[in-house]
C-alpha cells in the first residue's frame, strides 16, 4: 500500500484554493468591504453574474424577477449571503474541473458539501446557536479532505466502501485501515496550505470527533449534526454504516449543552422541524448544487 502521507506532502498542488475564493473569504471578514467591491468581483465573469442573478431572483428569496442588476441582487441579499453564494460557485466550479474519471464522486462530494452547509445554516437558525454566520462556509469546507482522496488515490475509494458496507466502519476508521490515513487529517492539511481561518481548520479535522474541537466547539457540532442529517435525508457520501442512529454521535449531547431548549426537546421532534426546514431549502440547494 502507497504512503499517502508522505505522497500528500509531495504534492505540489492538493487541489489549489482560488485566488478569488480567498478574496471572498477575506471580504466576508472585512467590516470596510464595499459593494462596489464585490460587484467588480462578481462581474468579471459572465457566467458568474447570470448564475447570482438567477438565484436572486429565485422564489427561495422572495424576489420573482425584480433584480436586473448584480448590485440591486446584493443590496437585496446583503453582503454576508452575496460572500456565501460567490464562494459556493467559485468551489463548485473547482471541483468539476478536478479528476473527469470520477466525475460521480465529485459531483455527488459537492451536493453533499452545498446541502451541509446549507443544513447548517437551518440548524443554527432555528436553535439560535451562536455562530456568527460561520457555520456555512463550515459546512462547505467539511468535506474537502476526501478530495484528495478522490483526485490522487481513486483506486483507494472503492476498498474504503467496500469496507464500510461488508464490516460496517464508519469511513474515517476504513480509510484510516485502507490509506494509513483519514479525510479529516487530510482536510486539516488543506486547510493549513489554504491559510483558511483556523475555526475552518478545526471544523475539517475534528467534526468525525467534536470532543477534540477546542476553539470553537460549537461550530464543529453544528456542522457534524448537518452533516449527519444529510446522511439520513440522502446527501450523503455514504460515510456511516447500516444501522447508524444519529443520537449514538457526540455532537447531539454537545448541542444540548449549549442549548436548553435544544437539549430538552426530543431528537424526533428536532428532526421532524428540521425536516420542514430542508424542506423549504430545497430549491436553493438544487439551484447552487
Amino acid at each position: 500500500m502507497r504512503d499517502i502521507r508522505n505522497e500528500i506532502n509531495r504534492i505540489n498542488e492538493v487541489v489549489s484554493f482560488p485566488t478569488v475564493v480567498a478574496e471572498i473569504l477575506d471580504a466576508m471578514t472585512d467590516e470596510k468591504i464595499t459593494t462596489s467591491k464585490i460587484t467588480r468581483l462578481i462581474e468579471s465573469d459572465p457566467a458568474l453574474t447570470t448564475k447570482m442573478l438567477r438565484v436572486a431572483n429565485s422564489p427561495f428569496y422572495g424576489l420573482r424577477g425584480n433584480v436586473k442588476s448584480i448590485q440591486s441582487a446584493i443590496t437585496m441579499l446583503g453582503l454576508d449571503e452575496t460572500g456565501r453564494l460567490l464562494l459556493t460557485y467559485h468551489m463548485k466550479a473547482r471541483l468539476i474541473s478536478l479528476n473527469q474519471q470520477q466525475n460521480a464522486r465529485l459531483e455527488a462530494l459537492w451536493k453533499h458539501s452545498v446541502t451541509t452547509a446549507t443544513v447548517s445554516r437551518m440548524v443554527a437558525s432555528r436553535y439560535k446557536f451562536l455562530t456568527d454566520g460561520k457555520e456555512y462556509t463550515a459546512g462547505l469546507l467539511h468535506d474537502m479532505g476526501k478530495l484528495v482522496l478522490i483526485q490522487y488515490f481513486p483506486e483507494t475509494n472503492p476498498v474504503i466502501e467496500q469496507m464500510i458496507r461488508e464490516r460496517s466502519l464508519c469511513d474515517v476508521d476504513a480509510e484510516v485501515q485502507v490509506a494509513s490515513i483519514s479525510h479529516t487529517s487530510i482536510g486539516s492539511q488543506l486547510g493549513e496550505k489554504w491559510r483558511l481561518p483556523s475555526e475552518f481548520v478545526e471544523v475539517m479535522r475534528c467534526h468525525h470527533d467534536v470532543r477534540t474541537s477546542e476553539q470553537n466547539p460549537l461550530l464543529t457540532a453544528v456542522v457534524r449534526f448537518a452533516d449527519l442529517l444529510c446522511e439520513q435525508w440522502g446527501y450523503g457520501v455514504g460515510e456511516q454504516p447500516q444501522g447508524f442512529t444519529l443520537a449514538e454521535d457526540k455532537a447531539i449531547r454537545m448541542l444540548g449543552e449549549f442549548d436548553a431548549f435544544f437539549r430538552d426537546r426530543p431528537l424526533e421532534q428536532v428532526i421532524q422541524d428540521l425536516t420542514a426546514d430542508f424542506e423549504k431549502n430545497l430549491e436553493l440547494i438544487q439551484l447552487l448544487s
